[in-house]
């Protein structure tokens, strides 16, 4: 199978917590919002067997701005790095902890900016942080290791009314499709062309995964 090692920047990230994985009881990763879901939900499958906290965080407003999100969303995360057991990797924005492959960015204009539409949020902060705690994954038991390569070839389709003929894109170099179908996952069944192209993406063992394109439901 073709991979691909990840880019640069996110390299350094996952191949910091490796390295120190044993030296410290938790890690904060300081990120740009824009792809900070993407990232913390790669490193919730390349980080197997995890038993610390791993915390995202970030900020809408620049650090050096007198309101600023900046400050209180880095202590906050250190906190549950250092203190608190959660053996995964989460999202930690706002006064919210929320699980990394869960969550996305909703908001690009508010502090609020990342929700986890299908799935409640693993702490709330208030005076307190309060804990779900049946919603926290429980300590792993085999030892922790790392999955360092991921598939590249990965084609997206979100299907719009009236889409256009698909064929073209079942390229033999693509090894999996995502499709963002309507509704609770309704696709154009009687559309001929857009079967066969389902079929020859199978009969060419091509990883093929439907999902919803709404925010909430399945």
């Amino acid at each position: 199978m073709r991979t691909v090692q990840f880019q640069p920047q996110f390299s350094i990230t996952f191949q910091a917590i490796e390295d120190n994985y044993y030296d410290y009881d938790g890690f904060v990763v300081i990120h740009g919002t824009d792809t900070m879901a993407y990232s913390a939900s790669a490193l919730s499958f390349m980080l197997a067997n995890l038993g610390k906290p791993v915390v995202f965080t970030g900020s809408i407003l620049p650090f050096g701005e007198p309101h600023s999100d900046a400050r209180r969303n880095l202590i906050i995360s250190i906190l549950l790095a250092g203190l608190c057991s959660i053996p995964e990797v989460c999202i930690f924005f706002n006064e919210r902890l929320l699980r990394g492959c869960r969550s996305v960015k909703v908001d690009s204009g508010s502090i609020a900016a990342f929700d986890s539409p299908n799935f409640p949020p693993l702490a709330t902060l208030g005076v307190d942080i309060h804990f779900n705690e049946h919603l926290l994954l429980p300590p792993p038991k085999g030892r922790f290791h790392t999955h360092t390569e991921m598939e590249s070839a990965i084609l997206v389709v979100r299907l719009v009314p009236g889409f256009a003929d698909l064929e073209t894109l079942a390229d033999t170099a693509v090894r999996g499709v995502v499709l963002l179908l309507y509704g609770t996952g309704n696709a154009p069944a009687r559309k001929k062309n857009f079967v066969s192209w389902l079929k020859r993406l199978i009969d060419n063992g091509v990883a093929v995964i439907a999902c919803s394109q709404c925010v909430r439901g399945t």
